[in-house]
C-alpha cells in the first residue's frame, strides 16, 4: 500500500516539479527580455518625438541633425533591429516601430504620433552597427525627414 502512494509522489518530485520549474524559468526569461525590449522601444519612440518637437519650430533653421543612440544597444548581450513604418492619418504622421531581438522570437512594437510635416525615410536600425543614431533633415519648407543613420 505504501508503494501505491509513494511511487506517484516520487514521480511528481523527480519529473514534474523540475519540468514545471524549467518551463516557468523559460517563460520568465522571455518576459524579462520582452520587457527590456519594450523599454527600449518606448525610449526610441520618445527620442523621435522629442526630436520632432525640438526641430518643428520656426526659429530652428533648415539643416541636418544626428541624434546618437542614447538607449541600450542590446538586451542581455543580444543585439536587436528596429524597422519603422510611417503612415499619414488625417493631420498626423503615425510611426510604427517594430523591434526584434536577433536570433530569438522576442519582438515588440511602439507607436509614435508626429505632425503632418513629417516624412520617414525607409531605413532599418541595427544595434550592433557602429555609431547608430536617428537622423533628421529639416527642409526650408518646414518638412522634417527622419531616418535611422548608422555606419555598418
Amino acid at each position: 500500500m505504501e508503494y501505491a502512494i509513494m511511487v506517484p509522489v516520487l514521480l511528481v518530485q523527480v519529473i514534474l516539479i523540475p519540468a514545471a520549474t524549467a518551463w516557468i524559468i523559460d517563460v520568465w526569461t522571455v518576459k524579462r527580455k520582452e520587457n527590456a525590449l519594450q523599454d527600449i522601444a518606448n525610449h526610441v519612440g520618445s527620442t523621435i518625438q522629442q526630436l520632432y518637437f525640438s526641430l518643428n519650430r520656426d526659429d530652428v533653421t533648415p539643416g541636418t541633425t544626428l541624434q546618437s543612440a542614447n538607449f541600450p544597444l542590446d538586451v542581455e548581450n543580444i543585439p536587436f533591429t528596429i524597422i519603422a513604418f510611417s503612415k499619414k492619418v488625417e493631420n498626423t504622421t503615425i510611426l510604427d516601430l517594430q523591434l526584434a531581438l536577433t536570433g530569438t522570437e522576442v519582438t515588440t512594437t511602439s507607436r509614435v504620433t508626429l505632425g503632418p510635416n513629417t516624412l520617414w525615410k525607409d531605413s532599418t536600425f541595427s544595434s550592433n552597427s557602429t555609431d547608430p543614431g536617428i537622423g533628421v533633415i529639416k527642409f526650408s519648407n518646414g518638412t522634417l525627414q527622419f531616418s535611422f543613420e548608422q555606419e555598418v
